[in-house]
C-alpha cells in the first residue's frame, strides 16, 4: 500500500470512529514510559527521604529534642535526663564495676521494676530536687558568680582532659559517656543547673542550720555510744565445733550434740581465762590456738553481746566478765578499762602530693615508695621555710586536685576524715605548727608520698564536729525531702526509652 494510501485509510478509521490499532499500541507505549518514568521518579524520591531521615536519626536530633520528663511544668529532653540517669549509673559503677552495672540493669529491682527503671526514677528524683532549688535560687536573686563560673570550667577542662587522655574529642567523648543525644551545650548548661542548686543549698543550710552548744550537748547525751570509744582488752573463743568431711571432700554439717558440746568447752575455757585474769590482773595473750587476744583503746561502739556490755552505763574500769555469744558460736572474756568520748581537736594542714606523675619514669615503670619518697623530700629540701613559700610548691607539684590550687591546704580536718598515715603524722604527740616531714600511702585513692606542712589544731573537738554534723544532716535530709516532693514530676514513655 503506497503512503498516500495508508494516509488516507487513517484518515476514514479515525472519521468512522474506529481505532488505529498501531496508534493505539504506540499511545500505550508512550503511556506506560510515561508511567514508569514517574515511578522511578518517586521511589528515588522516597529513598532520597529515607537517607535523609537516618541521617537525621543517627545523628541524635530528632531524640535530643524529644521530651523525657516534665518537672514542676518545665520540660525536660532526653539528653538532660540523660546526664541524672548517668551519674545514678557512675555511683554504682564506682561501687560494684562497670560490668556488673550493666548486667545488674536488667535484673529486678522489686516487683514491678528493673535496676534499670530504679536509675531512672532515681535520676527523676534528682532532677526533682535540682529543679525546686534551681528555681528557688533564683527567687532569691542567687546566680552563678565568677567563682561558681570557674567551677564550671574546671570540670569542663577535667572532661576534656579525660576524653583527650582516652583518645576522644570532647563531643564525641560526652556521647560515649552520656549517649548519643547528649551535647556540650546540655552538658554544661546542666553542669551550671547543679552548681546553681548546690549554691543554694549551702548558702539555705549555712543560714537556717545552725545550732548552740547546748544543743550540741545535749544531741550527744542522747547518742553517747556513737561518739564515746572504750579501751578494752578481750578474748574472743570459738565455739565452732571442727569442720569434718567426707571421703569426697563434702563438708559434713555438725549435729546439734556437737555444736552443744563446742560451746561448752569454749564457755569452760572462757571461765579458766577470767580466773587466769582476777589472778594476775591481765589477759594471757597466747592462752590457745582457739583463744583471739584483742586490746584497742579506741574501741567504737557495735551491737551485740561485745559492744553492749562494753558501752553499758554502769561499767567501770576494771570490770571483766564473760560473755556468751550464741547467735555468733563464740565465746568473750571482756576486760573493760575506761570510757571517753572522741576528743580529739580539728586540724589545718598543707601538702604535696607526689605520685608518678612527678617523676621522669622510663615507659612501662612502676614508681617505688623509695623513688616518691625521695622525690617529696627533694621538693622539701627546696622550701624558703615558710608557709608561704610551702603553698607555692603545693601549687607547681602537687597531684592532689582537690588541693593543689589552694596551697595544699585542708582546713578544719576532723579525726577520721585523712588516710591513716597522713592523719597520724598530724596527730603525733608534740606535732606544733610549722612542723614538716614525708609520708607514704598505698591505697586507691592519695597513694603516693606526701610532703607535709602543720598549720595548727582548731578549737572544735570531733565529738562536737560529729554531733553538730549529725543534726545539720538530718535537717538538710528533711528539707531536701520537702522541697523535692514539693515539684511534681510526670515522666514521657516514648522519651525515657531512650535514656540509658
Amino acid at each position: 500500500m503506497s503512503a498516500s494510501r495508508e494516509k488516507k485509510k487513517r484518515q476514514e478509521i479515525s472519521a468512522s470512529g474506529a481505532v488505529d490499532p498501531r496508534a493505539a499500541r504506540a499511545a500505550e507505549q508512550r503511556a506506560a514510559e510515561r508511567k514508569s518514568n514517574i515511578l522511578y521518579g518517586t521511589v528515588a524520591a522516597v529513598f532520597v527521604v529515607v537517607a535523609v531521615a537516618l541521617v537525621v536519626y543517627n545523628s541524635g536530633i530528632i531524640q535530643r529534642n524529644q521530651t523525657a520528663a516534665v518537672i514542676g511544668g518545665e520540660k525536660y529532653t532526653v539528653p538532660q535526663v540523660a546526664y541524672y540517669y548517668q551519674q545514678i549509673c557512675n555511683n554504682y559503677a564506682s561501687m560494684f564495676g562497670q560490668e556488673y552495672l550493666q548486667s545488674l540493669k536488667t535484673q529486678s529491682y522489686d516487683d514491678d521494676q528493673t535496676w534499670n527503671d530504679y536509675f531512672k526514677s532515681e535520676a527523676i528524683n534528682s532532677m526533682k530536687f535540682i529543679h525546686a532549688a534551681k528555681t528557688a535560687a533564683k527567687e532569691a536573686g542567687l546566680t552563678l558568680e565568677a567563682e561558681d563560673k570557674e567551677t564550671v570550667k574546671a570540670n569542663v577542662d577535667g572532661m576534656k582532659s579525660a576524653a583527650a587522655a582516652a583518645g576522644y574529642g570532647y563531643g564525641a567523648y560526652l556521647k560515649a559517656l552520656y549517649g548519643a543525644t547528649m551535647t556540650s551545650g546540655v552538658f554544661e548548661s546542666c553542669l551550671e543547673d547543679q552548681i546553681l542548686a548546690s549554691k543554694y543549698a549551702t548558702q539555705y543550710s549555712d543560714e537556717n542550720f545552725v545550732y548552740s552548744d547546748e544543743e550540741i550537748q545535749k544531741y550527744y547525751e542522747e547518742n553517747k555510744n556513737s561518739y564515746d570509744v572504750v579501751d578494752a582488752a578481750y578474748i574472743t573463743i570459738s565455739g565452732k565445733p571442727e569442720a569434718k568431711t567426707d571421703d569426697e571432700g563434702n563438708t559434713i554439717e555438725a549435729t546439734d550434740e556437737e555444736k552443744a558440746a563446742a560451746m561448752d568447752e569454749a564457755k569452760e575455757m572462757a571461765e579458766d581465762i577470767l580466773d587466769v585474769y582476777k589472778t594476775s590482773r591481765a589477759l594471757p595473750e597466747d592462752y590457745d590456738e582457739k583463744a583471739v587476744y584483742t586490746a584497742n583503746e579506741e574501741t567504737g561502739y557495735s551491737s551485740g553481746v561485745l559492744g553492749d556490755w562494753l558501752f553499758d552505763e554502769g561499767r567501770k574500769a576494771g570490770d571483766a566478765e564473760v560473755l556468751v555469744d550464741e547467735s555468733g558460736s563464740r565465746c568473750y572474756v571482756a576486760v573493760f578499762n575506761g570510757r571517753e568520748r572522741r576528743e580529739a581537736l580539728e586540724y589545718s594542714v598543707r601538702h604535696i602530693l607526689v605520685t608518678a606523675e612527678n617523676l621522669d619514669l622510663p615507659e612501662g615503670e612502676t614508681a617505688t615508695e623509695e623513688q616518691l619518697t625521695a622525690k617529696a623530700q627533694e621538693i622539701l629540701d627546696g622550701w624558703d621555710g615558710t608557709e608561704e613559700g610551702f603553698a607555692k610548691l603545693a601549687e607547681e607539684y602537687s597531684q592532689d586536685g582537690g588541693s593543689n590550687t589552694n596551697g595544699g591546704l585542708y582546713e578544719d580536718v576532723p579525726q577520721g576524715r585523712m588516710v591513716a598515715p597522713f592523719q597520724d603524722w598530724c596527730y603525733e604527740e608534740g606535732r606544733k605548727p610549722g612542723d614538716t616531714g614525708v609520708v607514704y600511702y598505698s591505697g586507691s585513692n592519695y597513694s603516693g608520698a606526701h610532703a607535709m606542712y602543720f598549720v595548727g589544731y582548731g578549737d572544735t573537738q570531733y565529738w562536737q564536729y560529729a554531733c553538730e554534723n549529725a543534726l545539720r544532716s538530718a535537717a538538710q535530709t528533711e528539707w531536701q525531702n520537702e522541697l523535692t516532693n514539693s515539684v511534681t514530676a510526670e515522666s514521657n514513655s516514648g522519651g525515657m526509652k531512650l535514656v540509658g
